[in-house]
């Protein structure tokens, strides 16, 4: 463990670190380690801390279980205690404290111009000096920059330890590593900018390979420690649409019992009595039997089917599902049957159909349905992550073993949102980009929703409606998320949507910010369309998408946060959105 620390909340975990990424400690940088060591340092199983989400779990992860991140609250711990296994990481130091230079040095060495006396006091002045410089590969692998290489391009290292760096400042190309020995400097510019091997070195899993049969067969380049595409996270999400209380979901949808109640379904058995029974043979807490036995039948019966259901089955049917319900929800209201408000238990998902509003377009060829959502929950799973490059290089899983089964780290997130989906009309979409879509679609391989016009109409408008919302809601447009819906059946658009929403670890949720939104959401469209033809970086933004680039999106018009875009600004065209005004 480090013994310097970083608080990160739960979902900071899931979203921007996890096992495998550089997190800055007071002490210095370290990697976090393979999720597994978590567990086994802290002595705990992570059925402990397990999120249930069987639709996830069987249509996205492979039947794979999902786990959050223990607080230090839960362990009984000290906040300013460290829990989670660190590797220190990058082991190289750069001492600034002599005159004419500085010394570029290892942790386990320490300065020799500097001398410091104990092993700690080494390492804990090599982690204030860290370097911030790191090699990596597209194959997800991080190593040490190899100084020794470096500065021995064309001959053999003379075998020091440390290295002199002199120059500095923002060039690169200013600055000349030179080794003590030989006296010959080289420029860290076009070492920086050239490939190096790669030796398939994963920090989370341990220390370095010790052999060259390990070596990767991509390159590896020098980058920053710091760089956002040094490790991107790989996430899936899903909505917990379901009508019923919380509390039921959450007795009901743990493992030990599911299976059970499963066996009895299969068997026509199922009933309050055996239901109870199965719970106690289960060993659950008093309080849930008792939950249980104070629940009517017709609740629970209710509850088991919709868990138990063909919409946890199949990946391909994950947002299809969802799709369905959420404009089941604008139909008839969520929760439909009151006793899923029972023993003051509040819903998981919660929609009042009196409150759903139609809206028309600004230019009026549209009207859309805009639905409040004032409950619900989204679990976040972070499957792997990729470095370098966010589309082509390989996704390394954070998925680990326990006792004989596949866990992955999620994280359980409430909030509310808005529903928008249109009222009658079908979406026809016409125009050249409407053409240019349609053919990068078609010739997709995997045929990516991605690319269809109608998710990238969906998407152009959702980023747009980011920024409008985040003006009069409270939350930046950071905070608030999207998930935009398309179901093509033979060929054909049969529904399409889009979700905004804003969740919270914990609690309940947010506090009503986006839903009072949509009495006013014909003044949000109205603003999310103005100018939309421009951009102030046209004409650069406006022709880059004849010249072979997706569309025309920018930082300046379309573009996301990070936190807000499932799909990293992929997909994005407010041209097409200005050939067809809704």
């Amino acid at each position: 463990m480090a013994k310097s620390y970083q608080e990160i909340r739960p979902s900071q975990f899931i979203t921007t670190f996890g096992p495998g990424s550089i997190v800055e400690t007071p002490g210095g940088p370290v990697v976090l380690k393979a999720m597994d060591t978590l567990f086994t340092a802290i002595d705990r199983q992570p059925a402990e801390f397990e999120i249930i989400d069987e639709r996830l779990s069987k249509g996205k992860l492979g039947d794979a279980r999902i786990t959050r991140i223990p607080t230090n609250a839960e362990l009984r711990l000290p906040t300013d205690e460290p829990i989670y296994p660190t590797y220190m990481f990058p082991e190289w130091g750069l001492c600034a404290q002599h005159r004419g230079h500085q010394v570029l040095y290892q942790a386990s060495e320490g300065c020799p111009e500097c001398m410091t006396p104990t092993v700690w006091q080494r390492r804990e002045k090599a982690g204030r000096e860290a370097i911030r410089f790191v090699t990596a590969c597209e194959a997800g692998h991080l190593d040490e920059v190899p100084w020794a290489k470096l500065a021995h391009p064309d001959r053999k290292p003379c075998g020091t330890r440390h290295y002199l760096w002199h120059g500095g400042g923002r060039a690169l190309r200013l600055v000349r590593i030179e080794c003590p020995k030989c006296r010959i400097p080289v420029n860290f510019g076009q070492a920086y900018g050239r490939e190096w091997k790669c030796w398939a070195r994963q920090p989370e899993l341990g220390g370095a390979p010790d052999s060259s049969a390990l070596q990767c067969q991509n390159p590896a380049r020098i980058v920053q420690r710091g760089s956002a595409n040094l490790r991107m996270s790989e996430l899936e999400t899903a909505l917990t649409i379901l009508d019923m209380p919380a509390r039921l979901h959450d007795i009901l949808a743990g493992r030990s019992l599911l299976g059970r109640l499963e066996t009895l379904s299969d068997e026509d058995l199922l009933d309050h009595k055996r239901v109870v029974s199965a719970a106690k043979k289960a060993k659950l807490s008093d309080d849930s039997i008792a939950y249980l036995e104070q629940t009517s039948w017709r609740a629970i019966e209710h509850a088991i089917g919709q868990l138990l259901g063909p919409d946890r089955e199949g990946p391909s049917s994950l947002q299809d599902a969802e799709l369905e319900h959420l404009r089941n929800a604008a139909t008839y209201g969520a929760p439909a049957s009151p006793q899923a408000q029972w023993l003051g238990s509040p819903p998981l998902f919660e929609v009042k159909q009196a409150d759903v509003r139609t809206v028309p377009g600004p230019v009026g060829n549209l009207t859309f349905r805009v639905v409040p959502i004032s409950r619900l929950r989204m679990v976040m799973v972070q499957t792997g992550y990729r470095r370098l490059a966010p589309d082509t290089g390989k996704v390394v899983s954070t998925a680990f073993e326990r006792n004989g089964g596949s866990w992955y780290p999620g994280v359980e997130l409430y909030g509310e949102g808005i529903f928008i989906d249109l009222v009658d009309i079908p979406l026809a979409l016409t125009g050249s980009r409407a053409t240019v879509w349609k053919a990068r679609y078609e010739a997709a391989l995997s045929a990516d929703l991605v690319l269809h016009p109608t998710h990238v109409w969906w998407h152009s408008l959702s980023h747009r409606l980011l920024w409008a919302l985040s003006v009069d809601s409270g939350y930046s447009s950071a905070a608030i998320r999207e998930r935009v819906y398309v179901r093509v059946e033979d060929g054909e658009v049969t529904a399409s949507g889009l979700l905004l929403y804003t969740v919270q670890p914990g609690g309940d949720g947010t506090l009503g910010g986006m839903i009072s939104l949509v009495n006013r959401f014909g003044r949000v469209l109205e603003r999310a369309l103005q100018d939309v033809a421009t951009c102030s970086n046209d004409p650069l933004c406006e022709e880059a998408s004849t010249g072979g680039a997706e569309g025309a999106a920018c930082y300046s018009c379309l573009f996301a946060s990070e936190t807000s875009c499932e799909h990293r600004n992929h997909g994005l065209d407010r041209l097409l959105i200005t050939d067809n005004l809704p």
